[in-house]
């Protein structure tokens, strides 16, 4: 990779300061990640709540990089440190070599440098109803979400409001594209997005894409056309990300919507039809299908050339889950990395753990479909223990007791 740019060290400012290479990281000099809300943070892991307008951020991160710079950890970058942590590259590491973190370090200030990544989601146009995603990344979920509201306000869903074109934002912005290397879609999903072909002609006017890296995240759901592998062909690397969650049955469960051998049969002609590219398959595990993280890695191991994953950190989050659930989870899974998040991130919160159950049910009643039926060995651990907390617990009436309303669903 070639990681020369022009103009690559910074005037050093009045006030050297120290360099922490061990805390640094390239992404709040030279990135920015757009969110659904057109505001923006360094990259896609930072806390979101941090995010700030456009015309703010060059200033507002100056303070993370003075800390990063002094070799304080910003608790806002948890997941790669996390990560690092257990053993694995982290978004983070992999970074500072895409950017040139060896060759820049010795001249970085706290002033950003000049954007060489760029991250976005075009808008949320979506075929797919992923089970832990919601109406802000998929349109397909506005009338489950609306439902949710109307009928299950227990499980906190929200209807969301998304701009039609995400880099309209970028139009608007004072930015130098020049040093533009690296480009990263998000969706809904962007092989079906109207605003798809044209951000890749935006791009093409503005830098010059053969030396633009470019990735995208898709659900392989669809055909990649002639045009499509054409442009994408121009740029100078190709890294596809194809979105899998398990094998078949429980894929197409947590992936409403979802055909995995006709998403499996796109992804193989997506490889066949892109030149310089590195197939990606990345995975999100939840409390639905956390118990075949193992068996998931390695089913997908012959169809790619690496593996990601992630896990949910909202409706179907398991780091909330009690200590059986942890023992029974790491008894048929040995993956380090989900050893250590266990260790180092789940508390048990009995209120949220409740709300994620409530989910689970909640959803089943809303597509007809039946945990036990896609996921037998969790539905049958997950009635066992429910039925012990039903028929253990003690009710003074009221009509919303949690463990009397779910007393249909797990008997």
């Amino acid at each position: 990779m070639d990681l020369s740019h022009k103009d690559i060290t910074l005037e050093v400012t009045k006030k050297k300061l120290k360099c922490g290479s061990d805390t640094i990281c390239m992404m709040p000099w030279e990135a920015m990640a757009v969110n659904m809300e057109s505001n923006i943070r360094p990259c896609c892991r930072f806390n979101n709540k941090h995010s700030v307008s456009p015309e703010e951020y060059k200033e507002s991160f100056k303070q993370l990089r003075i800390d990063m710079l002094n070799g304080k950890k910003d608790p806002r970058c948890t997941k790669c440190w996390e990560e690092e942590d257990s053993g694995v590259p982290s978004m983070r590491t992999r970074a500072n070599i895409f950017h040139g973190l060896k060759f820049k370090k010795q001249h970085l200030t706290e002033n950003f440098r000049k954007l060489t990544h760029i991250e976005l989601s075009l808008d949320n146009t979506c075929n797919f109803q992923c089970r832990m995603c919601s109406s802000q990344y998929s349109s397909k979920l506005i009338k489950r979400d609306m439902w949710a509201v109307k009928e299950k306000p227990d499980i906190e869903f929200y209807v969301a409001k998304v701009q039609k074109s995400r880099y309209e934002t970028l139009k608007d912005m004072d930015i130098d594209w020049d040093e533009l290397r690296s480009v990263k879609l998000l969706g809904g999903e962007p092989f079906m997005s109207p605003n798809f072909m044209d951000f890749l002609y935006f791009l093409d006017m503005r830098t010059d894409i053969s030396k633009v890296d470019l990735e995208i995240v898709t659900n392989c759901s669809k055909k990649m056309t002639q045009e499509m592998a054409d442009i994408l062909n121009d740029f100078r690397y190709i890294r596809l990300s194809g979105s899998f969650d398990g094998p078949k049955k429980i894929n197409e469960y947590q992936r409403v919507g979802s055909k995995w051998e006709n998403g499996l049969d796109n992804w193989l002609e997506y490889s066949e039809m892109l030149n310089n590219k590195r197939m990606v398959i990345h995975q999100t595990f939840t409390v639905l299908n956390v118990n075949h993280l193992d068996e998931s890695l390695k089913l997908y191991e012959p169809h790619c050339d690496s593996i990601s994953w992630s896990y949910d950190e909202y409706y179907l989050n398991f780091l909330c889950a009690p200590d059986w659930f942890e023992e029974w989870i790491l008894k048929t899974n040995s993956n380090e990395k989900l050893k250590q998040i266990f260790k180092q991130k789940r508390v048990y919160d009995d209120e949220k753990w409740r709300r994620v159950m409530r989910t689970i049910y909640a959803l089943d009643e809303f597509y007809g479909t039946n945990i036990e039926e896609a996921n037998p060995e969790l539905g049958k651990i997950l009635r066992i223990h429910n039925k012990k907390r039903v028929y253990n617990h003690t009710c003074d009436g009221d009509p919303n007791c949690f463990y009397c309303n779910m007393y249909k669903e797990v008997i």
